[in-house]
Parts: C-alpha cells; sequence; structure tokens
C-alpha cells in the first residue's frame, strides 16, 4: 500500500469498506513508515508515545479488521506473539529470517529462491496464490556476542 497521507488512507480504508477513523489512520501510517513488525502491545503504546488516543481494545479490533481487508499483514514467528507489518505490492514480496536469540528480523527477497518454489508448484502441478518463508536461526551480532556451537 503506497498511500501515506491521511487524505489517501482515508480513501484506502472507504474502498475497502472500513470506516476511516483517526485511530485506523495512525496505525496505517505507523505499519507504513517501518519495517519493523510489531505486535498488537507495541502498535499500542508506540501511538500512545505518539499521544495517539486510541484504546488496546481498538487497536486488536482495528488490526483484525485490516487484516480481514488485506491492508495489513498479520505474521506467525512461532513466538506466541502475531506481529503485523503493512501489506504488500505484488512486485514487493519479500521473506523473513528470525533469530531466535534476540527476535530481529530481517527481510530479504532471493529470486532465485522464488523461481525454485515455482518450480517446485509446477512439478506437483500446484497452483500457489501466496506463500510465506519463515527462516529461524542466529543473527550474525548474537553470533558475535556467543558463537554458536562453542
Amino acid at each position: 500500500m503506497a498511500a501515506t497521507t491521511n487524505h489517501e488512507l482515508k480513501k484506502v480504508l472507504r474502498e475497502h469498506e472500513l470506516k476511516a477513523t483517526s485511530q485506523r489512520i495512525a496505525l496505517l501510517k505507523l505499519l507504513n513508515s517501518t519495517n519493523e513488525h510489531f505486535d498488537a502491545e507495541e502498535i499500542y503504546f508506540e501511538l500512545h508515545k505518539q499521544q495517539k488516543n486510541v484504546s488496546r481494545a481498538t487497536v486488536y479490533r482495528s488490526l483484525e479488521a485490516l487484516v480481514d481487508q488485506q491492508l495489513v499483514s498479520k505474521l506467525d514467528f512461532g513466538d506466541g506473539r502475531m506481529r503485523y507489518e503493512r501489506s504488500r505490492e505484488d512486485d514487493e514480496h519479500h521473506d523473513h529470517l528470525i533469530c531466535e536469540q534476540c527476535g530481529k528480523v530481517i527481510e530479504f527477497f532471493n529470486l532465485e529462491m522464488e523461481a525454485q518454489q515455482l518450480s517446485v508448484c509446477e512439478d506437483h502441478d500446484f497452483i500457489p496464490s501466496t506463500h510465506t518463508m519463515y527462516i529461524f536461526g542466529i543473527c550474525a551480532e548474537c553470533q558475535a556476542l556467543e558463537p554458536v556451537g562453542k
């Protein structure tokens, strides 16, 4: 979603049959302004830091409505906390490396991996609609602090 101004975000929300509330606009602006992967509580606290008047319940309800309309993506990194990021255009697809020690998330795109996935689908006469790849491991910073295997 390329919309960034209040006017553009209101238009996007209305196009998706959602009320264009100030809370939803603030939430979308937050997610559009970063590559961070926030959980609902982090979004709630970040909005409060920005002096936005929003309740926890509103954050949770708004996130679910935005996910339902595919304006926000919901990610499960396997730690019991759902994360959220702005939905990307088809040509902005990416996957995630997730550090099991510090929780750092690195977004990446690899054309060869994408081609291999399509090849596997073709081999099995399978038509993909979407996919998500998470690779779990240890990031370079955590390896430097405590070398793996030592």
